[in-house]
């Protein structure tokens, strides 16, 4: 029997996958060969290996035969402390360039990215017609310029042009039209906005590496599910009574599988923190700060100052410019002209914190502060499949709206009050007083209301300012107001 030929190695010893970029296998060669290297005390033959899959997978050209014939293909490689110096500042060759590499969309399903598909794609590419071939220019003799004399009396000047037989290549070729049916296959889990690159498909030119095909996922809105990331969230409205008593809901999974979601006995399903959106993107990198006036923390150091006291310059700076520096700021503090950056934990810049007149420190918020706010309740591990480990999903969340009755019988309201937990709201005030005036809470649109006050609300006086129009003209004598 023949055994396949093994064409994966060279990208497990990179630790990358067989669709990575160029620029991704570089990098992961640098990391490696920084760490391996035995001028750096690293393990020689470890480095070796590395240094012989970065030897092929660096090159187009060998990259290709070795997706196609493994490592049996492709012979001897050359020393690795050559590639070291080549990739390292020792010279090296310089790559010919590409033709231009085709971008195409490709819309896929949330139901084809949860289970994965192939999708076959056609495409029409121009290739070089390999029975003509690429011969050399008879109008330039291949050197790609042409020298044309031009006589100016008694002065011959000889000018030089990039010949247009041939475009200045100092070759000639034709070209024809190639139709390639390509499989695309959309792995479990992949993110919105992947690329899956087919090296060398697209347009062909003997002078020139041949650019890539690039497919780029454009995942298509559910009418059930929204994604965000390896979590799956659905929306569904409920009941009051199925909010405090409990409920049970099914869900028709991606995959096909029936899911009955059921609730604890005793939970209480509560609504959900007000300005908290599970589906906006949230910026993780952006800071929180808590503002405490009077108060300065002098026994922690000072590792940068600014000379500002504006505060959203300076938050965008704990959050930028520092942080590229390796700063990670725990607190500034702002007097009337500087600002000081500090380091440490929330506790020992609390422990330190001393009154000061005209100061005001600004503290890194507690990042779990929020997090009692944000729990909602969740199927476990039934998201999406993670991308680099189908076998390792998300969880599948329920945004869930509380349908209120418009109106309750009173004697219903007296049944339910001794059954719920006790009024937070208590008043001091009695309607039999003579001072106190009884209103009833009704229902009001607010945007309505504002857009009907809104003429009566604009400043400046309009209502009697008659000659606003005319041209503001200084005169003599005119009546001047004065604080008193």
């Amino acid at each position: 029997m023949f055994k396949s030929a093994d064409t994966t190695k060279f990208y497990k010893v990179l630790g990358v996958e067989k669709s990575a970029s160029d620029a991704e296998i570089r990098s992961a060669y640098r990391k490696l060969a920084l760490k391996y290297h035995p001028d750096r005390g690293g393990d020689r033959e470890k480095f070796q290996e590395i240094a012989r899959a970065y030897e092929v997978l660096g090159d187009s050209d060998k990259r290709r035969k070795y997706d196609r014939g493994g490592e049996d293909v492709m012979g001897h490689g050359m020393d690795a402390n050559d590639i070291f110096s080549e990739f390292f500042g020792g010279g090296g060759r310089r790559g010919k360039k590409k033709t231009k590499d085709v971008v195409q969309p490709l819309k896929v399903t949330l139901e084809q990215m949860y289970n994965g598909t192939t999708k076959k794609m056609a495409i029409t590419r121009q290739v070089i017609d390999k029975q003509e071939g690429v011969s050399r220019c008879s109008e330039c003799n291949g050197r790609g310029l042409r020298v044309q004399t031009i006589r100016m009396g008694p002065m011959i000047q000889q000018v030089q042009s990039a010949c247009e037989a041939c475009g200045g290549q100092g070759t000639t070729f034709k070209t024809k039209k190639e139709r390639e049916v390509l499989e695309v296959h959309v792995q479990k889990g992949s993110p919105d906005g992947h690329k899956i690159p087919f090296r060398e498909m697209a347009d062909e030119h003997p002078q020139c590496d041949t650019g890539d095909v690039i497919f780029v996922l454009d995942e298509q809105e559910h009418k059930d599910f929204k994604r965000r990331g390896a979590d799956l969230f659905v929306e569904r409205t409920i009941s009051l009574a199925e909010a405090l008593c409990g409920f049970q809901m099914e869900i028709t999974h991606l995959d096909g599988r029936k899911l009955l979601i059921k609730t604890e006995p005793g939970d209480v399903i509560k609504p959900t923190a007000r300005g908290f959106d599970p589906l906006s993107c949230q910026d993780e990198d952006k800071m929180e700060w808590e503002a405490i006036e009077g108060y300065d923390c002098p026994d922690i150091d000072n590792v940068a100052e600014a000379r500002t006291t504006d505060v959203s310059i300076l938050k965008k700076a704990c959050e930028t410019q520092l942080k590229r520096q390796g700063i990670e700021v725990g607190v500034f503090v702002v007097d009337g002209e500087k600002a000081y950056f500090k380091t440490g934990s929330r506790e020992e810049i609390m422990a330190a914190k001393k009154p000061r007149k005209n100061c005001t420190m600004y503290v890194l918020a507690d990042p779990n502060a929020k997090n009692p706010l944000r729990m909602m309740k969740a199927v476990k591990d039934e998201g999406m499949p993670t991308y680099k480990n189908p076998f390792v999903h998300g969880h599948l969340f329920l945004i869930l709206t509380i349908e209120f009755p418009t109106t309750l019988d009173a004697e219903h309201q007296k049944a339910l009050r001794p059954l719920l937990p006790p009024a937070i709201l208590t008043c001091s005030f009695k309607e039999s007083d003579e001072d106190v005036e009884v209103h009833k809470a009704t229902d009001i649109d607010p945007v309505q209301s504002y857009s009907a006050n809104k003429v009566n609300m604009k400043g400046g006086g309009d209502a009697y300012d008659e000659d606003d129009d005319e041209p503001n003209l200084r005169r003599g004598g005119a009546a001047q107001c004065q604080q008193m």
